[in-house]
């Protein structure tokens, strides 16, 4: 299996970190950094990653999925409209980081999936497998090994955290080829 690295922060560096081929960014949620219009056209090359984020104290399941389509869409990304087959659908990854709350993730995924993406959770591997299945897992496992091999459903695994890069700090994964079909290039307009 062919598998693409990828990079994600809070903060995006100036430059991609080396050898990855996609990104991963913030749109929403409990993030500390929502990611503007152009630090996102700084990785223009890559294929690209929206992720939203869970937060204690989250009541909107569909409010927030409906959220996360509609800040993806306001920065240029197509949806697959009408709501088909998830074979080619874009993802919008929902960062549950440690915590589990499978109606949030099934009301989010569905409200994601009506508005015509696909929706992967993503957390630690000690939590993530007890979050519902919905199209894929990434998830956090800084063992240093860059393989999907003893991830089950896994389509993408954050194997390093807190590299050091361009004067911040970025997490590295790889991602699957079916995964990176997922992705798109990136936004064109401000949200």
């Amino acid at each position: 299996m062919t598998l693409y690295r990828m990079f994600d922060a809070a903060y995006p560096p100036a430059e991609p970190y080396p050898g990855c081929a996609a990104v991963a960014g913030y749109i929403g949620g409990n993030t500390p950094h929502v990611w503007s219009l152009a630090e996102w056209q700084r990785f223009a090359a890559l294929r690209q990653l929206p992720i939203w984020v869970y937060g204690q104290g989250s009541t909107s399941a569909v409010g927030e999925g409906f959220t996360a389509a509609d800040r993806a869409v306001k920065l240029g990304w197509k949806p697959d409209l009408p709501a088909g087959t998830l074979k080619h659908r874009r993802v919008i990854v929902l960062d549950m980081e440690t915590d589990i709350d499978a109606p949030f993730v099934r009301g989010f995924a569905a409200e994601v999936h009506r508005q015509g993406f696909g929706c992967w959770v993503y957390g630690s591997k000690a939590t993530v497998y007890s979050d519902p299945h919905v199209d894929g897992y990434w998830v956090a496992l800084w063992d240093g090994k860059a393989s999907l091999e003893a991830l089950p459903d896994a389509v993408a695994h954050q194997f390093a955290a807190e590299v050091p890069w361009g004067g911040g700090a970025v997490d590295l994964s790889v991602v699957s080829g079916a995964g990176l079909a997922h992705l798109g290039r990136g936004p064109r307009r401000a949200a």
